[in-house]
């Protein structure tokens, strides 16, 4: 069984695999767009991003972060941009029917969150939240080089526990303290 998770993102798109040949997470980012890159141009690069990473690990089930919700526009973020994660979750919907995988599933921030670094206060600055995934992340022994790898590995984790599958990051896990006070 391999699973692929993704923070869906049009500047910087994390991903993560884990399946049964891989000894740990397979994890990167790709830069789908800039912004003088048409939507469609986005997705399709998102499209052949998929199908070489589809060529590579062979996947069966895939998670992503659902799209956010337009009344939770804050700051940078403008109805272009929803529209482009609207598009990206679609096509990466599509794109896992048309390739038959088993499973896709969006996923909400605060659940995969929740997961993956615990409760946190209401009002959390999402500097901090990417921080603590950060954190968690090289706690489990990874080094993303981006919050949107970090993101990705946190989906991950959450869809292997979905799927019921202990990968080796968890296998040897044990009690830490809590985030943010180590």
């Amino acid at each position: 069984m391999t699973i692929l998770a993704l923070d869906l993102s049009k500047r910087s798109t994390g991903y993560a695999v884990f399946g049964d040949k891989l000894s740990t997470a397979y994890f990167g980012h790709w830069v789908l767009g800039s912004e003088f890159t048409s939507r469609g141009k986005t997705y399709c690069k998102l499209w052949d991003c998929l199908e070489e990473l589809h060529s590579l690990h062979r996947i069966e089930h895939m998670y992503f972060e659902e799209p956010m919700n337009p009344s939770a526009m804050q700051g940078g973020t403008n109805i272009d941009s929803l529209r482009v994660l609207a598009g990206l979750a679609a096509h990466a919907e599509s794109w896992a029917d048309g390739m038959g995988l088993r499973s896709v599933q969006a996923v909400n921030v605060s659940t995969w969150r929740k997961h993956f670094i615990g409760s946190q206060k209401r009002g959390t600055k999402r500097a901090s939240l990417k921080a603590l995934t950060i954190e968690r992340c090289e706690q489990l022994g990874f080094k993303p080089r981006r919050d949107d790898e970090a993101d990705a590995l946190g989906i991950l984790d959450y869809g292997c526990e979905l799927r019921g599958v202990l990968p080796p990051w968890r296998a040897t896990e044990v009690l830490r303290p809590p985030l943010g006070r180590a």
